[in-house]
Parts: C-alpha cells; sequence; structure tokens
C-alpha cells in the first residue's frame, strides 16, 4: 500500500480494514508501518463503538502497544456474556481476538474459550463455535491445554461446541480426525471431550 493511501483525507481504519472485514485485512509495507500507528493512535483518541474495536485491533496487529489493545477486545469480549450484551460486543469482536491467536498470541485461547460458553451473541457463537471445532482438528494439543486451565464442567460445554461446530455438528471427515486424534492420548481430558464431541454430533429423532 503506498503512503498516499493513508494521506489526510484518507481514513486509514477503512483501508486497512475495509468493511471491517478480517478476511479483507491490508497489511502496510514495513516503511510505512509506524506512520501508520501513529495515526491509528490519534484515531483511536475519539473512536467510540465499533470503530473503536477495529482501532484496537489494528494496533495489536501492527504491535502498537499490543498488550493494552489485546486486553481491551478481551474485555469487549466479555460484553457477550450477559443477555443485554455489553462494551460493544460485536459478531466481529471473535473474528478479531481469533485472527491475533492465529498470528502469533496463544494467550488469548484461554480467555476466549471462557466468554465463548456463556456468549449471548448468536451469530458470534457461532463462529467461535467453528474455529474451535477446527482447532480440535488441527491442533488438538492446542485446544486440550487451554481446556485444562478450566473446571471439567467447564471443559464439557467447551467440547460440546466445539462438536456442534457453528450449528451443523462437524463433518464426518473432522469428526473421524477428532475420533483418531483424541481417542489415542492416554489422558482423561481428551477422553472425556471426545464423548462430549460425539454426544454432540449424535443424530436427533
Amino acid at each position: 500500500m503506498s503512503q498516499a493511501a493513508f494521506g489526510q483525507t484518507q481514513d486509514v481504519v477503512r483501508a486497512l480494514l475495509p468493511d471491517g472485514a478480517v478476511r479483507r485485512l491490508v497489511i502496510p509495507k514495513p516503511s510505512e508501518k509506524e506512520k501508520i500507528i501513529h495515526q491509528l493512535k490519534a484515531a483511536q483518541a475519539t473512536a467510540q463503538g465499533e470503530r473503536a474495536q477495529q482501532v484496537a485491533f489494528l494496533l495489536a496487529v501492527l504491535g502498537g502497544d499490543y498488550d493494552r489493545n489485546r486486553d481491551y477486545l478481551l474485555w469487549v469480549m466479555k460484553g457477550c456474556e450477559v443477555p443485554e450484551i455489553k462494551h460493544g460486543c460485536s459478531d466481529m469482536t471473535g473474528d478479531y481476538l481469533i485472527y491475533l491467536y492465529q498470528h502469533g498470541h496463544p494467550e488469548i485461547l484461554p480467555p476466549l474459550l471462557s466468554s465463548s460458553v456463556n456468549d449471548y451473541n448468536a451469530a458470534g457463537s457461532e463462529s467461535l463455535g467453528m474455529f474451535f471445532s477446527q482447532l480440535v482438528v488441527n491442533s488438538p494439543k492446542d485446544f486440550l491445554d487451554a481446556l485444562r486451565s478450566f473446571p471439567a464442567s467447564t471443559q464439557r460445554r467447551m467440547c460440546s461446541m466445539a462438536g456442534v461446530a457453528g450449528g451443523g455438528g462437524m463433518t464426518p471427515a473432522d469428526l473421524g480426525k477428532a475420533r483418531s486424534q483424541l481417542g489415542k492420548m492416554n489422558d482423561e481430558v481428551p477422553r472425556r471431550c471426545l464423548q462430549d464431541i460425539e454426544q454432540a454430533n449424535k443424530p436427533e429423532h
């Protein structure tokens, strides 16, 4: 992206995150990074609502005061844990945190799991369920390591959510892979998790 794209008349947030969509995120060139972080911090001073989340996400991605911006997004995510939904938590909040986790920030997974089991945002909950389902299939150790920090009853809800996979259940291939990987682990946690995943994928009669 050229420097001209970030002139005074161009909104840096919209340029980097078109339509607020994580899948369309634009990563600037290293030579542009410092200037863009400065612009984002200036925008953060007046940002509210969804825009405040977008600015915090972009700063976290670019390493601009990462801890503070990550913690802000986690605080927003906790707003989806109550029926009235607070803090401006939205469908996109989980997506921002998922992206950060997938790009080198493993510490995000436990609090993201914690928020997911009480998520009152239906669309956001579906997105998280699909993410956890894929994590069980592709990175079971990472999922289980995060799971271990919770009580057994909470673990079961998390595994069930992963099994539901956003609402439609796991594909036969993914379920088979989960069975293979979790079933061969000689440990109570993966065995119990597999039971809940299996239960979530039983056909309804």
